[in-house]
Parts: structure tokens; C-alpha cells; sequence
């Protein structure tokens, strides 16, 4: 088995930069990814989106943004190593045993969960012909947006992401649809904005996706107002279903590590350290007692600086918590 100080698990946004971080401040460390790509949600659920809340950086695209923190995480040559999901963490006397796919695979003095919300899968509206035509018209997700040119397309939800694959369709597509069960949108109101006021975009409020119908692809979906019981058949092209995801979060029998009441978020003290001395957890997989969830890159960014830092801390007492700044570097 190899040894590291530190074993960083999972390799989206928060693990990329606790990386770059452990080797700024000389703690040899692994980061583990059980995807064959590192970047966590942002190649799978946002890849083509606008990212504008990153500190320093104004506009980015999303694949972009993953692509720098890679560039980043390794300046130090971190080890960033892919298909590698941790099945479980054994505590002994002064290390942890990691286990991987299933196999005895590291040791390490600490260890840092980056996992985000796990295991995540896409909310499904539930109606008839959605499994039917899945990847034949029904996607959860836009990837490229060139596939939807000069296609009529219908969306499905009323948060950022709906609205935002809205916005970015609209230059592309024939016709965009924005279907959505209530009279409210929950977006950002730059977003909303955006969306209101581009003539491209039908919203059908009050309304839910009943059926989806098709021969070889999607060709038309049955709609029903909440309001007026109405029902109407639109014929289009695609159908992006964007409600949402189910995450669900890593467990690891031989530590019983304290999660939240709703079994989701690990919970952490203000080091960042889980109830498992030695254990600490950053990201949106973590969150300390009676404190709001924020899932912004740059938030979990900050609070991945505090962990490292305290992980120093813990591996090597005499160490002072803040290692200096980056600028005295020249690397």
C-alpha cells in the first residue's frame, strides 16, 4: 500500500483546489475520483454554462473554469488519480487504511472528504414516456448546444439551471418553451431578468408535463395547467428536464461518521473536522450545526483554504495555521 499524509477524496471544484492547497503547503497528499474526469458536477451538469461568480474572474465557461483548476491543482504536482472510488476508510492505531474499488489501496494521517453530493442522479418528472425516450429527445442536461439548432425545445423547471439552458438556447434553437409547475420562478433575478425579457422564450406557467410521445424520438409532449385544467399537446423537438438532482451521499462502513438529520451533509466543527478525529470534510458534503448551505465554487473554495490549513495544523502541531501568501512564491 502507498503512504500520503493526507488522502483527498473526490477531485470536483473543492478537491482540485484543496489539492493545489495541500501542496502549497507541503502536505503530501492523493486526491481520489471515482469518475474518469475530474470537475464533479461542472462536465456533467453545466459544461457549456457562463460562470460569474468566481473571484478575479468576471466570465468563464464552466469546462473552462474545471479545465484552470486542474492546471492548478497539479502546479505542485498533486496526484490526481481517476477511477479510483473510496469504498471505505478503516481507522487503526495512527492511520487510516482507504480502501478503493473494493481493495486495500492506501494509508494516510488524515483524510478530507470533497465529495460534494455524492452519487448524483438527475430528478425525473415521473410521467408516461419519459424512460421511453430518454436519450432520444428527453435529456436532463445540456452538453453542447449546437445539438439543439433550429430545434423547437421544451424545459422543464423554474430554477437557474432551466433558465440559464433558456437564455443559451434561445440564439440556437427555433423556439424555446419554459414549462414550470408554479406561478414563481426560484432563479437569481439576473437570470429571471434574462429569461423575461427575451422574445424567444414561451413560459407556460402553472403547468406540468404529463406524457411524452414519439415513434423512434420525442415529437410532442401533453402539458396541464394546474389553474384552468386545460390540456394541450406541443409538438417539439426536444425535452430538457432540468429539476433538479438526487444526490446521494458516500458512506464508509468502518467509520461511523456524524452526518445531518436529513443523512445528506457531513456534519463538521469550524476546523472542518468530522467527529472521527483525524476525518475532515469541505464542500458541499459538508456543513457545520445551524449554519446555512451555500454551494457556490468560491465559498467552498475559502472554507477548503480553512480545512487545509487546519490539516496542516493537525499533522504537524508545531506548524503555524496560516502557511503565508502565495505571492512570496515564484513557482
Amino acid at each position: 500500500m502507498e503512504d500520503y499524509d493526507l488522502v483527498i477524496i473526490g477531485a470536483g471544484p473543492t478537491g482540485l483546489f484543496a489539492t493545489f492547497l495541500a501542496g502549497l503547503r507541503d502536505i503530501k497528499s492523493v486526491t481520489l475520483e471515482a469518475l474518469d474526469y475530474t470537475g464533479g458536477q461542472i462536465p456533467e451538469l453545466y459544461p457549456e454554462k457562463m460562470v460569474y461568480d468566481v473571484q478575479g474572474i468576471p466570465r468563464i465557461n464552466a469546462t473552462e473554469l474545471r479545465d484552470k483548476m486542474y492546471e492548478q491543482a497539479k502546479l505542485f504536482d498533486g496526484e490526481i488519480r481517476l477511477s479510483s472510488k473510496v469504498t471505505d476508510i478503516i481507522p487503526g492505531d495512527d492511520k487510516f487504511t482507504v480502501e478503493v474499488n473494493g481493495e486495500k489501496a492506501y494509508t494516510c494521517k488524515a483524510v478530507l472528504v470533497c465529495t460534494g453530493i455524492g452519487d448524483f442522479t438527475p430528478r425525473k418528472i415521473g410521467c408516461p414516456g419519459e424512460e421511453e425516450f430518454k436519450g432520444r429527445g428527453v435529456e436532463y442536461t445540456v452538453k453542447d448546444i449546437n445539438r439543439f439548432k433550429d430545434q423547437v425545445v421544451a424545459i422543464v423547471g423554474g430554477g437557474d439551471s432551466a433558465l440559464d439552458y433558456a437564455s443559451e438556447l434561445a440564439g440556437t434553437a427555433k423556439k424555446v418553451y419554459v414549462i414550470h409547475h408554479s406561478e414563481k420562478f426560484k432563479a437569481a433575478e439576473k437570470t429571471l431578468d434574462s429569461v423575461m425579457n427575451n422574445k424567444e422564450i414561451s413560459l407556460l406557467m402553472n403547468s406540468s408535463v404529463t406524457e411524452v410521445s414519439g415513434k423512434d424520438k420525442v415529437s410532442s409532449i401533453s402539458i396541464s395547467n394546474a389553474q384552468d385544467k386545460s390540456v394541450q399537446r406541443l409538438n417539439i423537438d426536444s425535452l430538457i428536464v432540468a429539476i433538479g438532482h438526487v444526490g446521494k451521499a458516500n458512506t464508509f462502513k468502518s467509520v461511523n461518521i456524524e452526518m445531518s438529520k436529513n443523512g445528506r451533509n457531513i456534519l463538521v466543527n469550524d476546523e472542518f473536522q468530522t467527529n472521527i478525529e483525524g476525518i475532515f470534510a469541505v464542500g458541499d458534503v459538508a456543513t457545520m450545526p445551524g449554519e446555512p448551505v451555500h454551494p457556490i465554487i468560491a465559498i467552498d473554495g475559502g472554507n477548503a483554504y480553512v480545512a487545509i490549513n487546519f490539516i496542516k495544523k493537525y499533522l504537524t502541531p508545531n506548524a503555524t495555521i496560516f502557511g503565508g501568501h502565495s505571492s512570496n512564491l515564484n513557482i
